[in-house]
């Protein structure tokens, strides 16, 4: 705990604002009806910080054993796309607005996110023990129920049974990711939220890296072991994590706008609001093109939207084990260049950090096109690998990472930013929804021309074809951000409904 009262004092020294005290009173943070001193600003951190570790790790473990079992199967890359793609981003494109809209009005003596959080719990838990026996199950219900189930295999019917537990899991799981975050912007004081959103995304990346050294070698061997573990962290980690973090009290929420209650005027408001100005569709169309190349990513492992990257680096020729040894290193160097990109877009703006991200982002992708041309021994292939995923790979994507939340925190307005950071994220969705589908079929494809394993080579092209024109989009995009002010005047554009249809400017907070 010492380690944390240093951390804390730290990230205080510089930032806090100053008010009157007594002397030799303890020094108070402040955040809505909460009050902190510094020992139990540091317990709240421990907290924050140990449930991010529980819940990266038991989200770390579960893409890539479904991707192995799924290859063990034998299934397509069609079915692969649509059970760990399509169908799981359908239902986040649904349910994160709704949860995310009914935990900003829910009230409760438990707060409004820890709520939403325990009631998915204990039913993510029984999904992981489930999926530790996916095939199992699948083959019980087709030795059971093969009277129903002429000419559909064992191995299909274990497809399916997995199928639909990842579905199951991807629902009480949207109920987690639509509200872990927003808690921190609840319980942790404004003047160092930034600071604790760059460590606290160093140390989920400390924890893929350990999934990655110490878990990802056994994902074939020892599936079942994993998910039950996997189950108890969380179980016990997450649970501790919600009953010891308080959240405070809050006002009565607002009334819907123009003191309407119909579900018709509150999506109209919603969509009206947040796609009035091109400055934002630069950004949404950005991130829809850039999801969809994002979908064929080869760069990075444990990533639900990166549903090829295992698969790649498999047929390249690299063996499981130096997998696990390059995204560790990979996950660790990012981990520590993300403490520098937050220092560069607190100094520079992190527009232009992630501006310079995305650049190296997309000079990467053809890196990877060496192996259409290019199959030298495996020592090679690893060193080489290690070398574009350290040195290249995890610079742009540390740069890159300052996009959310740091960059979104100063383009969107304050007034709405909950309601943009939903937009943001439904267009996101969408565009892993389409990039899941179309990368699956393309695939496939290329399956009939080059066989299945030399298909995986052709997933840079992909992504490069995607990367261009988002890079333009982002680059238009920085351009309209210097046209509303830039860095010593920029006013989010927003627009305010009111009872006339006429649609006002509102100038939102400077930012």
């Amino acid at each position: 705990m010492r380690l944390f009262n240093l951390m804390i004092h730290n990230f205080s020294s510089d930032s806090v604002l100053k008010e009157p005290r007594e002397p030799g009173a303890p020094k108070l943070y402040h955040v809505g009806t909460l009050t902190y001193t510094q020992p139990a600003l540091a317990v709240l951190f421990f907290w924050l910080f140990w449930g991010d570790f529980c819940y990266t790790v038991m989200e770390a473990v579960t893409t890539p054993i479904m991707q192995l079992k799924y290859q063990k199967l034998d299934a397509s890359n069609i079915e692969i796309s649509l059970i760990l793609g399509v169908i799981p981003g359908i239902l986040y494109s649904i349910l994160n607005p709704v949860i995310s809209f009914q935990s900003d009005r829910f009230r409760s003596r438990w707060g409004r996110r820890i709520p939403f959080i325990l009631f998915s719990l204990p039913f993510l838990v029984i999904i992981l023990i489930c999926l530790a026996f996916g095939e199992q199950i699948g083959v019980w219900l087709h030795g059971h129920l093969g009277f129903m189930l002429a000419g559909v295999s064992a191995s299909q019917v274990a497809i399916l049974t997995l199928g639909i537990l990842n579905i199951v899991f991807t629902f009480f799981n949207t109920f987690v990711t639509s509200t872990f975050w927003y808690l921190f912007n609840d319980v942790v004081p404004e003047q160092l939220l930034a600071r604790f959103m760059s460590w606290f995304r160093t140390i989920g990346l400390f924890s893929t890296s350990f999934y990655s050294f110490f878990i990802l070698p056994y994902s074939a061997s020892h599936s079942t072991e994993i998910f039950l573990a996997a189950a108890i962290l969380y179980l016990v980690g997450f649970g501790l994590m919600c009953r010891n973090v308080k959240e405070g009290e809050y006002p009565a929420p607002a009334p819907y706008i123009e003191g309407r209650t119909d579900t018709l005027a509150a999506i109209t408001t919603f969509a009206r609001e947040t796609h009035a100005f091109p400055h934002y569709w630069y950004l949404w169309i950005c991130t829809f093109i850039g999801q969809i190349g994002n979908a064929a990513s080869v760069i990075g492992a444990g990533n639900s939207q990166l549903i090829f990257a295992l698969f790649f680096s498999l047929a390249i020729g690299l063996k499981l084990p130096q997998i696990a040894i390059i995204y560790g290193c990979y996950n660790i160097t990012q981990s520590v260049l993300t403490l520098v990109a937050g220092w560069l877009a607190d100094r520079y703006h992190p527009i232009r950090v992630v501006f310079a991200g995305v650049l190296i982002n997309v000079l990467v992708i053809p890196m990877n096109l060496i192996w259409l041309f290019w199959h030298p021994s495996n020592n090679v292939v690893f060193w080489v690998a290690l070398a574009i995923n350290v040195g290249v790979a995890a610079p742009g994507q540390a740069l890159g990472g300052m996009w959310d939340p740091p960059m979104l925190m100063r383009l969107f307005p304050r007034s709405n930013f909950g309601q943009f950071c939903s937009t943001n994220a439904v267009w996101r969705t969408a565009g892993g929804i389409v990039g899941s589908l179309l990368v699956g079929v393309f695939l496939d494809f290329m399956t009939g021309w080059v066989g299945k394993e030399h298909s995986y080579y052709y997933l840079p092209l992909w992504g490069f074809f995607f990367g261009l024109p988002s890079f333009y989009l982002f680059f238009k995009l920085y351009l309209s951000w210097k046209k509303h002010g830039g860095d010593d005047a920029y006013i989010a554009p927003v627009l305010i409904s009111i009872a006339n249809p006429t649609l006002v400017p509102f100038d939102d907070r400077h930012r």
